[in-house]
């Protein structure tokens, strides 16, 4: 009996434990960002600046980038889920978004499920700077970014 008592007391530290470090590997992005045009690879995005406010309180992530494209202003704000459940974005298309591990990954699909996107955003170890991968994938416009912000 005394070794099912250490048994069951070590598997529930265990699952607690395990619960911590996942809870941990959920970094948190809030806060103010900005693009380093200069060490990121737009991929022909003609962004010359791109600053980012973002508040996460899980499962709702939301952000609003402000930022010059093509010299015009432009904003744009989404508010997503990280729990797997499909939403909408801006533009329409379906984004579900969740997270693998320290990494948040939307993927989008247009309503008649074919591929639109995939972005993969991770934080430093500093927490200073956060990496956007994104990668557009309809055939009609296939476009790579890897974007390096700086927290402000």
């Amino acid at each position: 009996m005394t070794t099912m008592n250490t048994l069951t007391k070590l598997f529930l530290f265990m699952l607690t434990f395990s619960a911590v470090l996942s809870a941990q590997t959920k970094p948190n992005f809030s806060g103010t960002w900005e693009l380093n045009v200069g060490k990121s690879d737009l991929g022909g995005a003609p962004i010359s600046k791109l600053v980012v406010q973002i508040e996460r309180a899980d499962p709702v992530f939301k952000y609003t980038a402000k930022g010059i494209a093509d010299g015009q202003d432009f904003e744009e704000t989404e508010t997503l889920t990280t729990d797997g459940k499909p939403g909408h974005d801006s533009r329409g298309a379906v984004v579900t978004t969740r997270w693998e591990g320290a990494t948040l990954v939307s993927v989008a699909t247009s309503d008649d499920g074919r591929p639109f996107y995939e972005a993969r955003i991770t934080l430093s170890a500093d927490g200073k700077t956060a990496v956007r991968d994104f990668m557009r994938t309809s055939s009609d416009d296939p476009q790579k970014r890897h974007e390096i912000y700086e927290k402000q």
